[in-house]
Parts: structure tokens; C-alpha cells; sequence
């Protein structure tokens, strides 16, 4: 057992809560898994509740808060209450931002943060009572997130743990002139945090090599994780298909991975009218579709939308099918956006031990981690013509999709263990923080 002064008192900075359902909720809480309650707490900005299980000390501070409110009521600290297994609460501002991602708006959200006016007797009273001894902070693209870390950090003189799952960092080729503002904005933040930042966690080895470069600080990799006995006592031995390969995808529609999807099922619905063994693309989201991009799923006869699972169903849904997918989307803006991330279903498609087809550009670190690996089904080209030989493949193989989803359980041990991270980020935390 760990002795709990080995814990200092630790800050989370975060636009996402603690969850057990969203990805990014799920990210922290499994790195945090362990810490002693009293000695963690968790600011963030999202219309979110939180998931009590790690932490229960919260403050919570919106966008409709700081455009609508006086700065005497902004901000307040949420108590756990029966509805607290609700994971999002309705946002206006940030459901019209996510159907429209557009510089602009990050913009004029910046400009309403630059306020200032959420550093009022609230906050500080809470940060008080509280003492952080540290700061992990999960950096996005709004600039306005890096201010008030650097706030708490001078406030209390302590280290900042600084945290990327996405490149934020790296220019883009645009003419939009938002976007640059925004770019330089951030950079400019970025640099007055970094004297305070001991060290940076990212998501993937590719990411750690490019930004140590670019912020000239140490970055460690902390890979996605998953507790590798609840899928091994899910798991079900699939008999070999004989006349219908199931696959199946969980994960975001965003990002426009919902046309790669599309086009997959355009090149099973093809292979189904030659081919003896048929395959079915069946597709999961929690996110809320479009009734648009629903119609399109609804009226394709090769892909089935199975809508959302919780938390506790999606490791036994897994179950459920041969294949797993995963897709990234072939755009050149969107290969931009992804280029340096790796996808949490990832662990948890290998924790599974199902069959992984892996379909998205080939530069992108989630495909050429997957493809790294040597057992799974990689589609690394945007044609239709590779697309369906691979899928063949995938069917001339299905007598040892037993054998190369064991291999995945393996990998899954050795890369994406949860003690592994909680390791990783303690002690290097611990190393540092101010106690």
C-alpha cells in the first residue's frame, strides 16, 4: 500500500471532468486511479458532471458564466448528488461551437475569458481551503485555460505537469486569420507557463519526440489504459464465422470519420453481392448524430447504428463481434488535427482480444501504432480498390481471429497497463511537487 504522504495535494486544470463514460474523462481517471481523495481536486470549464469515484472536490466555471454573468456569481463547487449519473448537461454555446468548429469561435471565447472576471473571492476561497501543492493541467487550444494555470501556479509558487492527448502546438497551413490569432495567442501563453511546467506527459512516442523538440522539455509518453481483468472476464470465444463477419465501431462520429465509415460499408456492400461470407459494419456513439448522417447509416444496407452503450455494456458489447474498427478520417484538414494522437478505443479494442482493422492515412500515429504491431488489418489508402482486397483478406483469415486477438490481450498487458501510468505520473510528481 502507498504511503499517502508519498501524494502531495494535486490540482487537475481540465476542460473535461473526471467520467467514467468520455474519453477524455476516462483518460484521467484511470492515471489518477489510487490517489488519495483528499489530497486531489479538479477545476474545469465543461458542461459536465463529474464522476465522484476518484475525486470530490470540484469547481466547476462555464462559457455561459463568464458572458452572462457578474463576476461575484461566477463559478461554484459541485456537491455529488443523485444526479451525478448524468454525464453532460446541455450547453447551448458549446453544442452550436461543435456542429460549427470554427476559429472565430474559440476567438471570441478567448476574448470573453480575458475577462478576467472568474478570479473572484469563489475561486480563490476554494483554492484556499483546498492548498494545491502541484498542478497537472491538460492543455487544449484555448489560451485562456493556460492564464488561469499560471494564476494558481505564481499564486502558490508550486510545478506545473503539463498535458497533451492532441496537437494544439503546431501550425497548419490556413489563411484564416482567426486561426493564427488564436495560434500565436496560445504560443505566447504557453511560453510564460512553460517556466513553471517540470515536466510534459503525452499520449504516444511520436508526440514525445516532436514536442521535446519544439518546447525543449522532457515529454514522456503515458499511453491510453484499460484494467485488462474486466475484459478477461468478459471475454467470449467467438465460434469461426461461417457466413456473416461482424465488425463493429465504437467511438466518435466527429472529426469526419463518419465518411470513412461510409466508404468502408460502400466496399462491404460491394464484397456482399459476390462473396459467399458477407461482413456487417455495425456502429456505436455516444455522441448525439445528426438526423442527416443518421438517414445515410439508416438507408445503407451494409451498416447497422446501434446508437450509445454505457460504460459497464461497451466491454461486453465488444464481445459481440469478430472485428474491431477503427477509423480515421482521410481529409487533409482532419489528418492535420489527429496526425500526433492515438485513439483511447485502441487499448481497450486490444484489451478485448478481437481482430483490429485499423482504416486512416498512414502518417497518423494511431494507424502506424496499430500497424507497428504486425497482426492487425491496416487500410492505410483512401481507394476503394485496397479497401476491398484488404477487407478479402480479412475474410480469408477469419479460422484465426481466435489466435490474433490473443496476441492483442498481450500488447494490451505490456502497453497499456493502468498500474504502469499511475507509476509513472506519481512519482514523477511526487519528484517535483512543492511539500
Amino acid at each position: 500500500m502507498e504511503i499517502e504522504s508519498n501524494f502531495p495535494r494535486l490540482l487537475i486544470i481540465s476542460h473535461n471532468t473526471f467520467s467514467r463514460t468520455l474519453n477524455n474523462g476516462k483518460t484521467y481517471s484511470s492515471i489518477f486511479q489510487g490517489w488519495p481523495s483528499d489530497k486531489i481536486a479538479q477545476l474545469f470549464f465543461q458542461n459536465e458532471i463529474p464522476d465522484f469515484t476518484i475525486c470530490n472536490n470540484f469547481y466547476h466555471i462555464t462559457d455561459e458564466e463568464m458572458i452572462k454573468g457578474s463576476k461575484h456569481k461566477i463559478g461554484k463547487k459541485i456537491e455529488e448528488t443523485k444526479t451525478c449519473s448524468i454525464t453532460k448537461t446541455v450547453s447551448p454555446i458549446h453544442s452550436y461551437v461543435r456542429k460549427k468548429p470554427k476559429p472565430i469561435f474559440n476567438f471570441l471565447r478567448n476574448v470573453a475569458w480575458s475577462t478576467g472576471k472568474w478570479n473572484n473571492d469563489k475561486l480563490n476561497s476554494w483554492l484556499d481551503s483546498f492548498k494545491p501543492e502541484a498542478i497537472f493541467f491538460v492543455g487544449g487550444s484555448n489560451s485562456f485555460s493556460y492564464n488561469i494555470t499560471s494564476f494558481i501556479a505564481n499564486k502558490f509558487d508550486i510545478p506545473v505537469f503539463l498535458y497533451y492527448t492532441d496537437d494544439y502546438i503546431t501550425e497548419i497551413k490556413t489563411i484564416d486569420p482567426f486561426w493564427w490569432i488564436n495560434y500565436f495567442w496560445l504560443k505566447n501563453v504557453l511560453n510564460k507557463l512553460l517556466e513553471k511546467v517540470k515536466t510534459i506527459f503525452v499520449i504516444g512516442e511520436d508526440m514525445a519526440n516532436e514536442f521535446s523538440r519544439k518546447l525543449d522539455k522532457k515529454c514522456i509518453p503515458i499511453m491510453n489504459a484499460v484494467k485488462i481483468e474486466e475484459y478477461l472476464e468478459s471475454r467470449i470465444k467467438r465460434e469461426v464465422p461461417q457466413k456473416v463477419i461482424e465488425l463493429a465501431y465504437f467511438g466518435g462520429l466527429h472529426l469526419n470519420r463518419w465518411k470513412t465509415l461510409l466508404m468502408i460499408g460502400d466496399v462491404i456492400r460491394e464484397i456482399n453481392d459476390q462473396k459467399e461470407t458477407k461482413l456487417n459494419l455495425n456502429i456505436y456513439s455516444g455522441k448525439i448524430v445528426e438526423e442527416t448522417l443518421l438517414k445515410k447509416f439508416e438507408i445503407h444496407s451494409s451498416i447497422l447504428f446501434k446508437g450509445s452503450v454505457t460504460e459497464k455494456e461497451i466491454i461486453d458489447e465488444m464481445q459481440k463481434y469478430d472485428v474491431l474498427v477503427h477509423v480515421e478520417s482521410f481529409d487533409k484538414e482532419m489528418i492535420d488535427k489527429t496526425r500526433l494522437s492515438i485513439s483511447t478505443k485502441i487499448p481497450e479494442y486490444l484489451a478485448s482480444g478481437r481482430v483490429i482493422l485499423g482504416v486512416g492515412p498512414q502518417r497518423l500515429s494511431s494507424i502506424k501504432y496499430l500497424e507497428k504491431l504486425g497482426f492487425t488489418f491496416i487500410i492505410n489508402k483512401c481507394d476503394r480498390k485496397i479497401i476491398k482486397q484488404k477487407l478479402i483478406e480479412l475474410i480469408n483469415e477469419k479460422n484465426n481471429f481466435d489466435d490474433i486477438g490473443s496476441r492483442g490481450i498481450e500488447i494490451a498487458r505490456t502497453n497499456h497497463s493502468i498500474e504502469n501510468n499511475i507509476n509513472i505520473v506519481r512519482q514523477i510528481i511526487s519528484k517535483y511537487s512543492k511539500k
